[in-house]
């Protein structure tokens, strides 16, 4: 019988965790219908997956958990998202002491299940940003352990060549895969209006940048106040995330929009907050997974860049104009977006649709290279 361990950032409350959690999962199960799956979860407090197929959970700085679920496993896959980055700093030194830093985190599974024989995946990760010597040395070990990869965009590919590593495969994030659902018991929140124009926002907070972020938030502030005086228009604001400080935030940014705005918690599956994205007329967003939902739905989006992987996924779709950078922002240039993706969204959508297609054949190779290593077994 085939077993695997998922390990990822799942259980923190996050739409883009979850929403990439649901795709492995239904990659695995067209694989083999009774594959058995156990998911490490960041709290088991907060629910990681909504689908039908039963799921183990274990703490995923649980160590010893870990060791006892990879005995009995097959495969490991440390799966989606930017995993690989060193934000938090890189200490190796405290690679099974604590969990701080998102290499230390990730690595450590994969250590332990090479030493058990366990095959491992990295399964359409992002990669970066990198900064220290001692992360790029650990990255490209870690690279050369594991039995297959599959990344997410051109920069993650470009990076671990830059590494040495060869064995990668350039697929696409696993999300944009993920189907809408269609039977959604909170449609009634966000309806598509032919006299309104409905427009998503999602900010973050992002203290890597206080100064940029916060001068971002007001400037925006200012433009969308300024707009929906000229324009009869609505704001969904959609955190794409529970924590408690995202959740502030997004009451922060109703209160400050004059009445103009609504707050739809992310406190549902990722296929029903996705099917709400198909009602906006466009999308606003700094969360890379806010603007992949969108635009797999082929909703015209903007993205605010506080990260190489949100610029590098508008690049991806070949619509790198519609991404603004947080550290260069300005009121004009998403002024002249949102017009311009209000104005022409016809001519902007035919675009998203054939790239998206292309994103979507790319996304494909996921499964193939998963299915590889499975025969392998």
């Amino acid at each position: 019988m085939m077993r695997v361990l998922i390990h990822g950032f799942y259980g923190a409350g996050n739409a883009g965790d979850d929403a990439i959690l649901h795709s492995i999962i239904d990659t695995l199960r067209e694989i083999n219908p009774t594959v058995k799956i156990a998911v490490t979860v960041f709290s088991n407090n907060i629910r990681p997956y909504y689908g039908d197929v039963p799921l183990r959970t274990i703490s995923g700085s649980d160590f010893k958990s870990i060791s006892n679920e990879l005995k009995n496993c097959s495969l490991l896959i440390v799966g989606g998202g930017g995993l690989f980055q060193d934000y938090n700093t890189f200490k190796p030194e405290n690679l099974f002491l604590n969990q701080k830093g998102a290499l230390n985190y990730y690595t450590a599974p994969i250590i332990l299940a090479k030493m058990l024989n366990v095959k491992c995946m990295l399964y359409g990760v992002g990669i970066g940003p990198l900064n220290s010597q001692e992360a790029k040395g650990a990255m490209k070990w870690v690279s050369q352990i594991v039995d297959g990869i599959t990344v997410r965009d051109t920069y993650s590919s470009n990076f671990l060549t830059s590494l040495g590593i060869s064995k990668h495969v350039l697929a696409a994030d696993p999300a944009i895969k993920l189907q809408s659902s269609t039977h959604s018991t909170y449609h009634q929140l966000l309806k598509k209006s032919e006299s309104q124009i409905n427009i998503g926002l999602n900010l973050r907070n992002w203290p890597y940048d206080k100064e940029n972020a916060k001068k971002l938030e007001e400037e925006i502030i200012g433009v969308l106040n300024h707009y929906s005086k000229h324009k009869k228009l609505h704001y969904y604001i959609m955190p794409f995330n529970k924590l408690p400080s995202e959740i502030e935030k997004s009451k922060q940014l109703e209160y400050k929009l004059n009445g103009k705005a609504t707050v739809i918690p992310y406190n549902m599956s990722p296929c029903e907050y996705k099917e709400l994205c198909k009602n906006l007329d466009l999308m606003i967003a700094m969360r890379l997974h806010a603007s992949i939902f969108s635009l797999s739905e082929c909703i015209p989006s903007i993205g605010i860049s506080y990260d190489e992987k949100v610029k590098q996924f508008y690049n991806e779709l070949n619509i790198g104009e519609q991404c603004l950078l947080l550290e260069t922002f300005d009121s004009n240039s998403l002024i002249n977006l949102m017009n311009d993706s209000l104005n022409n969204s016809d001519k902007l959508k035919k675009k998203i649709t054939s790239n998206m297609d292309l994103l979507l054949k790319r996304e494909q190779l996921n499964k193939k290279t998963i299915s590889k290593i499975c025969e392998w077994m």
